[in-house]
Formats: C-alpha cells, sequence, structure tokens
C-alpha cells in the first residue's frame, strides 16, 4: 500500500510532465491544450456594433463610362430623336480622350406651349435608396449666352419616386459670370443655396462635378473645389435616391445647346445591393 509520501510524489510527477509537455508543445507550435480558444474569446464592443455586411470604400453602386458605345449602361430614356434635338452615344468630338460620350443638342425652340427639352437617359433604382451618396460627372457644354437662353440643367436626383422631390444642378449667371447652381433647395422651386467658391463655370472644355448628399443638406464641387452648399428638407424618410438624369434638359424656349457627359458614377454609403431598373413601370420605352 502506497505511503501518503510518495503519492504525493505520483502526483507531483505526473504534473510535470504534463508541464513539459506544453512547453515542447509550444515550441513546436502546437496549441497548448489549456491554452484559451480565440472563438470563444469574448467579442469586444467594436465587434458587436460592427455591420454585418459593408461595402468596400469607393466602390459606385452604378456608373456609365459610355464605352459601350450605346445607352444600355442606363436604365430607360426617352425617343432619342424628336423635331427639337437629339440625343445619343459618340467618340468624343472634342478629341479630349474620352473614348465614347453621350451627346446630347437642341437644334430649336419646341411649340409654343410645349414640354422643356428632356434629351436625357435615366438611371431608375429598383426601390429608393435611403442614406448618404455621392455623384461625379464629367460635362463639356456650349450654349447661348445668357442673354438668349433659358435656363439648362447638368443632373437632377429626386428623393421620391416619380420625381415627386428632387434637387438640380444648373447652370447659373452671377456677377457677368457663368457658375454652378443648385436648385429646388431646400423645397422645389426654391433656390436658396451658399456661395462658397464663385469660380465660374467654363464653357466648351470638361469639367469634373460632384455633388455630396447627406441629412445635413447637398455640397456641390466643381473640378474638386467646393462651390456650393444647400440645405435640403428630405421629409420624415430622410436622404435618400430613387431616380436620377445627367443628359441635356433645357427650357423650351432655348433654339440651340450641346452637352457632352462622361464618366457618370452613383456610390452609395450604405449596402444596398438590388440592380437597376432597365424599364420604367409608369410608361416609356428603351
Amino acid at each position: 500500500m502506497l505511503s501518503t509520501r510518495n503519492i504525493i510524489l505520483t502526483v507531483v510527477s505526473v504534473a510535470a510532465l504534463l508541464v513539459v509537455g506544453d512547453m515542447i508543445r509550444n515550441r513546436s507550435g502546437i496549441k497548448p491544450r489549456h491554452a484559451p480558444s480565440k472563438a470563444a474569446s469574448k467579442p469586444t464592443v467594436q465587434q458587436l456594433s460592427a455591420p454585418k455586411t459593408a461595402m468596400p470604400a469607393g466602390t459606385p453602386y452604378w456608373q456609365a463610362n459610355h464605352e459601350t458605345g450605346n445607352l444600355e449602361e442606363y436604365s430607360w430614356w426617352h425617343p432619342q430623336m424628336s423635331s427639337n434635338g437629339s440625343f445619343d452615344v459618340v467618340p468624343d468630338p472634342t478629341a479630349s480622350g474620352h473614348g465614347y460620350v453621350y451627346r446630347g443638342e437642341v437644334t430649336s425652340a419646341t411649340p409654343k406651349g410645349g414640354d422643356s427639352h428632356r434629351l436625357y437617359p435615366v438611371l431608375l433604382l429598383p426601390e429608393c435608396y435611403r442614406g448618404s451618396y455621392s455623384s461625379t460627372f464629367s460635362v463639356w457644354a456650349d450654349i447661348p449666352p445668357k442673354v438668349e437662353r433659358g435656363w439648362f440643367s447638368f443632373a437632377t436626383y429626386t428623393n421620391r419616386g416619380n420625381w415627386q422631390d428632387l434637387f438640380g444642378v444648373n447652370l447659373g449667371h452671377e456677377q457677368g459670370e457663368d457658375r454652378l447652381i443648385l436648385f429646388h433647395v431646400p423645397v422645389v422651386g426654391k433656390g436658396d443655396f451658399t456661395r462658397i467658391s464663385s469660380i465660374p463655370f467654363p464653357l466648351r472644355q470638361w469639367v469634373k462635378v460632384e455633388v455630396r448628399v447627406d441629412k445635413g443638406g447637398i455640397m456641390l464641387f466643381q473640378d474638386e473645389r467646393l462651390v456650393a452648399e444647400a440645405k435640403k428638407l428630405w421629409g420624415a424618410e430622410g436622404p435618400g435616391l430613387c431616380e436620377a438624369h445627367w443628359g441635356m434638359y433645357a427650357q423650351d424656349y432655348n433654339r440651340r445647346g450641346l452637352f457632352l457627359n462622361d464618366d457618370i458614377s452613383v456610390t452609395l454609403d450604405a449596402p444596398f445591393d438590388k440592380p437597376p431598373r432597365k424599364v420604367r413601370e409608369t410608361g416609356g420605352k428603351r
């Protein structure tokens, strides 16, 4: 029968062997038997609050680079030809290295009492996206001087379906100079914005335009320089995007005008993996 001393020595010897075994496993890269598992560790506050999905930063939800040579990058468009103008995708007529570009041209005024010139393709989201977003595009414009023209708009973004609420990036005229302005802010029909930079908008020259939208309002950039800011009353649903268009959009009595567009994109700040609609449900043909 083992004495108490012998039992104690046996227990100590077994414990020592286990420790040595763990040391050998550590040196050889083998996980110790009693090491805590990473999977079993308690998650941190940051891990608990991290979103389950995330969009790669800077990845556009949608873009139109026009290199297909047609309008298939867009969702839907009005008839390409009219008695007052036309639009299409063509090789860059300015030889500025843009490849294929959108080209929209007004050739005459609409008949008395007619609608505005709407020579543009459209982006239609499958449902309204809710959240912040940004959009960029390049534009080249050749239009009449202020004394001969009505309004011209470069881009329109709507916060509600069927254009029930929207804002526009337009060409304005201030202190004898053409300048980018924001319109339909803070509500439709108003043009109350804050001028940040008074740089003129050059005609017959490629210009990069960007809008950034969030719950506070809209920021407008020209060639990466902030030129205007505006508050926008988004309503209970907050900021968002339902539809958008670029291209030639102008007042009915304008008799001439030419727009080129390229490198158009929309980047959403929150996950939204539903592709754009290809046709408009309320009418119109592709």
